[in-house]
Parts: C-alpha cells; structure tokens; sequence
C-alpha cells in the first residue's frame, strides 16, 4: 500500500481504493497562500485584460501605403542641374523600392531580419531566445523586434513607454502584415529609418557616405549602409571607421551564412577598406540659400519647406558661387591685413599649457582618421578663462581641441611653442609648422588710419604661448606625407577679418542671380549684405546721373564741362557748400564729359545734377532698378543716398541690357513633391532698339504657336522730364545747355531707358577702365564697363562692371560703419575681389563685344576739344553719340574747345 493509498470506506466496495484530497493534507497556512497565489493570478490576469483593452482601443490605423506621407527634404537644384542645398527637418528623400538595389535589401535583411519573408510580423522564437540570455546574463543581450516591428515603433509608438510599445507592437505587427505585403514594409523601413547625421532613408543616407544614389551601391558600401542601422551614432563610417568596419565584416559574414554572397565577395570585401566621400562641411551657397530660404518661406511657409518635398530650382550657378566666395573672402583679408594685425586669437600661461596639452593630445589620438587622412587640432574654440591648471580635467578642456584634416590652404588655429628672429614654430597636435618672417611681413601694429612699421623678427609678432591662426602652404612634398614623417610644414600668419563685404553676379540677358555672397562667414553672422543692407554707393552711383545727362539730349560724351571748385547755397537751409573731389583739392579744368567719369570728378558730378535737376536723376537711377529712397539735392550725385547692392548691381545690368529693366531672380521654379508646377518664372525678354534707338517689342518665341506669336512689348513712352534747377552760386565753369530741345519722336520708356541711351552710357563706362579710375579692370583682357566707388570718410569700398555676358558688383566695409581708412578705396579694396571672379567665372571663353544698337553714331573726336578729329587724327578715340548729337565740325589747330565761350561766364 502506498502512502497515498488506504483500504475501502464502510460504504464502499470491498478493496476498493480511495484517493484522499491533497488539500486535506496541506496546513492551513499553505492553503491560505495558494489562495493568495489564485486570487494574485487573477487580478494580474484582470490587469492585462484591462491594460490590452485600452492600449488596443487606442492603436492608430495604417491600413496601406496611402497613409504613407513622411516628411521629406525640399530640394534645391542650380542652374547646371545639381543639388546645391536642401531645407529640412528630416532629410529624407523617398525611392520607391525597385530602385533600392538587392544587394542593400539583403544586407539589411541580414543584419537586421534575416526570417523577414517567413514569420507574420512577429518572431516569437527570437524574442524567447532573447528573453532566456537576458535573464541568463542580465541586461538585454540582444534585439528580437522584427523589421514589421521596427516599422510600426517607427511611424506609430515611437513616444510610448516601453513596455506598453512592446505590447503594442506585438499586437500591430501581425495586423500590418494583414494590410501590407512584406515589399511595401521593407519599403516603408527602408525609406523611414534613422542611419545618421539628419539622415533618413537609405537614398539620403547612400548619397552622404558615399556621394552617390542608392541605386549605385556596392556590395561593401551596402553592407557599410545596413551595418549602421544598429546605432548610427556609434556606428557611423564618417566619425567611427574602425567600428563601422568591425560592423560591415558581421554583416557581410550574416550575407555569407545565408548564402547570399559567394565565398570570393565575402573574401573580397573584408580586405577592402570603407572609403567615404561626405559633403563639404559646409559647401558653397550658404549666402545663397538664406536668400532662397525668405523666399520660399515667406511664400509657403517654413513648415511647408521643411517637410513638403518641394523642388526649387534657382538661378545660383555652383561652380560661379564657389568663385565668389573665394574672391570676397580672399579681398577681405588683404583688407583686414593692410590694417595690421590685431594679435594672438589668445595667449596660455605655462601652467595652463602643461595641464590642457595632454588632454588636448588624448583626445586627438582618439580621433580615428580616414585612410590617408592626418588629424591635427584647431584650437579655435578654446577659452583661456575656462582653463584652470586644478580642475582642467573637469571642465572639459579636452574637448575644446577640435580634430580637422590637415589639408594645404586651410586655416587652423595652432600653439606658439618657440618663436625668434627669423621664424616661429607652431604645434598642430599631429603636425609642425614654422612661420618664416616673409609670411608675418604683414602683421604691423594694427592702425587703419595710418601706416606703421612693418616688423623686423617674428619674435615681435608673436611669441610662446599664443594660438594664431595660420594658413598651411603647399610645399614640395603633400603635407600629409610631410606631417607622417615629422618634417616641418610651412605656414603663413593669417586673422580673421573684421572688414565685411557682398558679391552679387547677375547674368544680364536672364537676370538671374548666379552668385551672391553676403559676407565673409556665414557661421558667424547670418546678416546677407548682399540682400539686406543699405550703403553709401559713393561714385558708384555716377553712372546714373551721366545717363540722366544723355538722356536729356543736353550733354554728350564730347560736352566740354569744367572741373572746377565752385560754391553752392542750400536754398533751405542757406548754408554754403564746396564739393571737392578725391584728390582735395585738385582740378584738371575743362575736359570731355566722358573723361570726368572715367575720373571720377566730384565737381562736374554735382554741376550735372544741378544742370538737369536732383529729381531727373533720381527718377533716372529709380527707372533703371533702384528701389531705396535718394535724396532730392546736389549730393545725389556723390551718391550720398543709401542703396542695396543687388539692386545697384541689377540696375548696371539694365544698363548692360540696353536699358531694358527686370527685377533680379534667385527662384525661377518651384514643383510639389509629385512634381506639379507651382510656380514658374520665365526669364524677361529685354527689348531691341527700333531704328530711331526707341525699345522695340521681342518676340517670345517660348511662347509662340502655329497661329500666333506672342511679344513682350516695350513700356508705354512718356516724355522726356523737365529739369528742376537747384540754387547754386553762379561760377566759372558751370555748365549750360548747348543741345537742341529733344526731337518729338525720343520717347522714353516708364521703367529702364532707350537702348540708344544705355549703349552711350556703357561706351563712357568703358573709360573708367581703359583709362580712368579702374584701370586695373583691363587685367581681365576683354571689353568692360564699370564704376569705381568710395564713399565719404572711406565708408563703403564699390566696383561694379560687367561685360556682355555677367554683371558683378563688390561691396566692402564694416557693419557698424567704421571708415576703411583713407588708403582704401573702391579700385584697392573692392576692384581686386572683382576682378579675381570675373576672371575665374569668364575663364578661356573668347571676349564677347557690345553689340551697337540703332540709334547711335559711333565718330572720332578730338580728345582736347570735343569737336571731331581731323584725318591727321587717325588714332583719335571712337566715341559714341545718340543720333543727331554728334559734333558736326574737325577741330583745327588752335581752336577752343566746344562750347567752352558759352560755359567760361
């Protein structure tokens, strides 16, 4: 019998066996604890049911790829085709997935759901093993979430606490699987996922690791990409390469376990390394696109722009706007060093140095360089105030040793460690370079206002224990080469500029903006000078009251006028006023009215505007693109009003286009994701000049059809303005009307000028090149037309010109409008900037000349005279005339000049 057992009841059978209740056999405290245990059970049970109740009432509804709408980047193409930049809050760009190759599909399957194609969304048996090592070896050992999983976190749960997610998404997974094949999953997952640096997507992600489309990849590069969805941050190719690597070799190993790559690709790919190619760190355009930037935003709204997926194209050519930067910022030091230099960027103390320079090398040796790369330091971000020898370590001081390539040409900010007569030697961390006494020859004490003695040792430059900027040079051997075999690298001394400056490049014919910069460094201030800020155009503004002039039919480029002091009367205020010109107080007497411009003369500047009214010149500068408000006195003509320098240099390529007038345009197209048309601006069509020089209409031939053309006709005319005479204190050499009244048939237009006009006014611009105050413009080596500027007190520095086919403008000056200095000057501060764009962007293309237009005589005159030039004057200039108003005698021996009795009263 055993224990369990014993013999038969009274009123049961004979040998019968009962099975008493082992409940009977429990103590009453056992009985109460499992009692305890049920109810727990059951209110645990009742917990679930309750919780799953409402976290299931409450899961959001994905019922196909029609409620797909992620938030993608907006586009920006140039004027070649390229993306030159893109607004967005996630940079996404969505590719439908034939377009995604399978080498990428089953790298990612691999690393991420090898089952992907066989489990229903759920893959119970890989969370179970999870599960087991967690609870084996603590913490979480491994991820059991299926790719269905990782989407519905992604698009639905991605707030939720974790383990109400993990419910969630046990629930979801398999309901998606019912509504979406496992093709459009691993679409959405592919598209969605986060594979860093603001990157989403793998199209996004493929084009900045490896500077090409999805659709391009490599089998390494794939595995590169699919390796990194595990932790982008850690993972990252870019900043991690060795960890990426270890990555990519157990992704490509899971490829090869599955049988999806031979055994030769496997071998293949993990002897070969991971070679990156990111974007610049910050590329060309910045300027750029802060303008594109107001635009759109002020028309869509920044929430459209950054999440809508528009595709803008703009009139920024990459190439023309890489050329500007480098011309301004180039300018702009050679500015900033003809000032002096204003010191070390800081100066550490010994005991400073000895507690910041081992960290500082720590955290460079942990850097992890590409292949070929050689790390140095930029100590631009260190403080000297937040160093303290006691508690460096604490403080962070490591980290403010940025960790840069060593590349020839850029600047860095480097260590002082030794300095003497001849040369200094500067520490990079990596690198060490030496400063010869010819590369600090600049650096005299600093003093805009006048010139100090250059230094005669290094050593009185700077000095051990300073950070100063420097500029690596190219030597004989590469610099990374020179800095792996500890050989020394020359160095030039440089500063970061104070002097700011704009560049605006408009092609005439279009006008759109093919390059804008608006200072020297976007990072530091986001204010565009280029677009926003209104300066003194000084004689940069001369052009526009000399086309007021000829425009009059009063003057032409032979009117002899007369540079001379003389003294004027502010009929308001009674105050008396002598306008003098950049040489003080010297005048060269009569001379061609083409001559004063290409000289600059202030005084025949003002007897212009005297002559046909401060009004008519500035209804003549407002006509041909300026916008600002300019002051209705004599000093317009010292351009003493404020103007914008877009609109100053859109207002020359009116000029540059015959007159005709259009405003300049950055956004020529924007498309909606889908590629609607949402807008669209075509290119003006400047006018031609009719036979007597009038604007004639153009034919569109965009816009024409089998049956009709349509035209882009000329304003309406209105007659030409009567000048408004000023109060001025009659004088030898002020100047009187001498031409007939305009002819009843020269008509001016409402907006711009007659081409006839434009073209005698480009033909007198011409002259401040080839022998006027912007003679250094001839190094171009084709036709130009320009105007130099200086404002009062040396404030703003301009050079405008253009040729037939760019317009470009160069404003220098200091925002809080401190004067350049009296050296400076707009042929020495702007004009080389100008030129070294102008010369990149025109390259080796043949000169382009000024087309004439109808309505002009082209004659010889006679320099000294203004009359025509005899047949002995075979060398005489051409000169250009509106019909009718050339001179109509030669010049003979001993004759005065033109009109020069009538003037001299």
């Amino acid at each position: 019998m055993t224990p369990d057992e014993t013999t038969a009841l009274p009123d049961e059978a004979p040998g019968a066996i009962v099975r008493l209740p082992i409940v009977r056999r429990l103590s009453k405290k056992t009985r109460r604890a499992l009692r305890l245990l049920a109810l727990g059970v059951l209110a645990a049970a009742l917990v679930v049911a309750v919780l799953g109740f409402a976290w299931t009432r409450e899961l959001p509804a994905f019922d196909g790829l029609k409620d797909y709408a992620p938030l993608v980047s907006t586009r920006v193409y140039g004027a070649d085709g390229s993306e030159v930049f893109t607004f967005a809050r996630e940079r996404r760009t969505v590719v439908p997935l034939e377009q995604i190759p399978p080498v990428l599909r089953k790298a990612v399957l691999a690393a991420e759901d090898a089952h992907f194609y066989e489990h229903e969304g759920v893959n119970y048996l890989a969370i179970a093993r999870c599960a087991v090592k967690g609870l084996l070896f603590g913490g979480v050992k491994c991820g059991g979430s299926t790719i269905t999983q990782q989407v519905v976190k992604t698009f639905l749960l991605s707030s939720d606490w974790r383990v109400k997610r993990k419910v969630k998404e046990l629930i979801l997974a398999p309901r998606l699987e019912q509504n979406l094949s496992k093709d459009e999953i691993l679409y959405l997952y592919l598209n969605q996922i986060y594979l860093g640096h603001v990157r989403y997507g793998v199209e996004e992600a493929s084009r900045f690791y490896f500077g090409k489309g999805v659709k391009d990849l490599s089998l390494g590069e794939a595995a590169t990409l699919a390796g990194v969805i595990q932790s982008p941050m850690r993972l990252s190719p870019v900043n991690h390469p060795a960890a990426a690597k270890r990555r990519q070799e157990y992704v490509l190993r899971r490829m090869h376990d599955e049988g999806w790559i031979t055994d030769k690709q496997y071998e293949a790919e993990l002897t070969r390394p991971i070679a990156v190619h990111p974007p610049q760190q910050n590329p060309p355009g910045e300027w750029y696109a802060d303008a594109v930037r107001k635009v759109l935003d002020e028309r869509y709204g920044a929430e459209v722009v950054e999440t809508e997926g528009l595709q803008v194209d703009v009139a920024m050519d990459p190439t023309l706007q890489r050329y500007a930067e480098a011309a301004l910022e180039a300018g702009l030091r050679a500015v900033d060093k003809r000032q002096g230099f204003r010191g070390p960027v800081l100066h550490l103390e010994k005991a400073q140095l000895e507690a910041a320079l081992p960290l500082w090398r720590a955290r460079l040796a942990r850097a992890e360089p590409r292949p070929g790369e050689v790390l140095v330091w930029d100590l631009g971000r260190v403080h000297a105030k937040e160093i303290d020898p006691e508690e460096a370590e604490e403080k962070g001081v490591g980290r403010m040793a940025r960790a840069r390539p060593l590349e020839a040409g850029e600047v860095y900010a480097g260590l002082v460690t030794a300095a003497d007569e001849k040369s200094a030697a500067v520490d990079l961390g990596n690198a060490t370079g030496t400063l010869a006494l010819a590369d600090v020859q600049w650096a005299r004490k600093w003093n805009p206002t006048q010139a100090t003695a250059a230094p005669k040792k290094v050593s009185q430059v700077v000095a051990p224990g300073d950070v100063v900027l420097v500029r690596v040079l190219s030597g004989k051997l590469p610099v990374e080469r020179a800095a792996r075999e500890k050989k020394l690298i020359a160095l030039a001394l440089e500063q970061t500029p104070l002097v700011q400056g704009a560049l605006v490049a408009i092609d005439p014919v279009t006008r759109g903006v093919r390059a804008l910069v608006g200072g020297y460094d976007f990072q530091s201030s986001q204010f565009n000078r280029a677009t926003q800020a209104k300066r003194q155009p000084g004689s940069a503004f001369k052009p526009f009251v000399w086309g007021a002039a000829i425009e009059s039919r009063r003057f032409t480029p032979a009117t002899i006028v007369y540079d001379t002091p003389d003294l004027y009367r502010d009929p308001w205020t009674g105050k008396e006023w002598k306008p003098r010109n950049f040489e003080k107080d010297s005048f060269d007497g009569p001379m061609l009215l083409g001559a004063a411009l290409a000289h600059s003369k202030n005084t025949v500047s003002v007897k212009l505007v005297d002559a046909v009214g401060a009004d008519t010149v500035a209804a003549f500068a407002q006509r041909m693109g300026i916008s600002t408000d300019l002051p209705r006195n004599l000093t317009i003509g010292l351009g003493t009003g404020e103007v914008i320098p877009i609109e100053l240099v859109n207002a020359y390529a009116s000029i540059a286009a015959r007159g005709f007038v259009a405003k300049p345009l950055v956004v020529l197209r924007v498309r909606d994701r889908s590629g609607k048309v949402l807008e669209e601006t075509r290119p003006p069509q400047p006018w031609e000049a009719a036979p007597d020089g009038s604007p004639a209409p153009v034919m569109d031939a965009s816009a024409s059809s089998s049956s009709s053309l349509t035209a882009t006709a000329a304003p309406p005319p209105i007659a030409v303005p009567t000048p408004t005479p000023t109060a001025a204190i009659p004088s030898d050499g002020s100047l009187t009307a001498t031409e007939p009244a305009p002819p009843p048939s020269f008509k001016l237009p409402e907006s711009g000028t007659r081409p006839d006009v434009a073209f005698v006014l480009a033909s007198m611009m011409r002259q401040v090149v080839e022998n006027g105050t912007g003679a250094a413009a001839k190094a171009l080596g084709r036709p130009t037309a320009a105007k130099t500027g200086t404002a009062q007190e040396h404030r703003d520095a301009w050079f405008v010109g253009f040729t037939p086919e760019l317009v470009a403008g160069v404003w220098v000056g200091f925002d809080d409008h401190t004067p350049l200095g009296p050296r400076e000057t707009g042929a020495g501060a702007a004009l080389p900037s100008w030129l070294s764009f102008m010369q990149a962007a025109l390259g080796a293309r043949p000169p382009a000349e000024f087309r004439a237009v109808p309505g002009v005589e082209l004659v010889r005159i006679d320099p000294a005279t203004g009359r025509l030039a005899s047949d002995r004057q075979a060398d005489a200039p051409f000169a250009a005339f509106l019909s009718g108003t050339a001179p109509g005698a030669a010049a003979v021996a001993g004759s005065a000049p033109q009109n020069f009795f009538m003037d001299d009263r």
